[in-house]
């Protein structure tokens, strides 16, 4: 064979090849089989998560109002009793709120309950016609605990116009008591009324709106003073000598 006729046979031999592959191609496109068959799959919208409102939980706790004017006076509505040995029948700490105070009774000083103050214990003796200094000490923490319990177990209310004690950090104040339900009673009334007091302490001539007016308060005093005499109760039992009649 000649070359050239050779050279001729393997091009043409190429060239069939070619087309057949080509055509193998086209067909395996056309009838392709369904395993092969690419499936596009929906892509599913992701909804980004909005922020979440967090309730932060509020102290639904309501702040009672420490304290409110009431014409010239100041009420502690709902005050406690803060126990102390520095406490008196007259003279005690309170809370109100979240503040402490001590407060002094007006128009009543209360039995001693110690020596520290001697020349006040002497003086006391004599008022409760010379009781025995031991046994106004004793009636005045008998007071004292009287006193203690009385505000533990019942409702009270503070009247105060923030005045001072002098040289002292304690206030001036009377206190109601509701001892029965619905009645209110003058703190200092019923210590002087016990024997527990003498109606000596510091007066203020206008006086809340609950208490009598002035002369009327005072008469009130008088006879729980005569009263407590009479009935020989709280200091009045230890005096030696016999009362004068009233």
């Amino acid at each position: 064979m000649k070359p050239r006729v050779s050279i001729n046979n393997y091009i043409l031999a190429v060239v069939v090849l070619f087309f057949v592959l080509l055509v193998g191609m086209l067909m395996k496109a056309r009838y392709r089989l369904p395993s092969e068959t690419t499936i596009v799959a929906p892509i599913a919208e992701i909804e980004v998560p909005r922020a979440v409102p967090v309730a932060i939980p509020v102290d639904e706790a309501v702040q009672e109002t420490r304290d409110y004017k009431q014409g010239d006076w100041w009420v502690l509505p709902r005050p406690s009793l803060i126990v102390s040995r520095a406490n008196e029948a007259d003279t005690l700490r309170i809370r109100s709120g979240s503040k402490e105070d001590v407060f002094v009774l007006y128009f009543v000083d209360a039995a001693e309950t110690s020596w520290i103050r001697p020349s006040r214990l002497h003086e006391q003796s004599n008022y409760f016609h010379k009781a025995p200094v031991e046994r106004v000490m004793d009636s005045g923490n008998e007071a004292r605990t009287w006193v203690s319990q009385l505000l533990r177990d019942h409702p009270f209310k503070l009247y105060t116009k923030w005045g001072k004690v002098p040289d002292t950090e304690r206030y001036y104040a009377f206190i109601t008591v509701e001892a029965e339900p619905g009645k209110q009673f003058d703190l200092g009334e019923m210590l002087v009324r016990r024997g527990f007091a003498m109606p000596l302490g510091l007066q203020t001539k206008l006086l809340p709106d609950i208490l009598p007016p002035l002369d009327r308060y005072k008469a009130m005093l008088g006879k729980a003073l005569a009263m407590a005499k009479s009935e020989r109760v709280g200091a009045w039992a230890f005096a030696p000598e016999a009362l004068p009649k009233l």
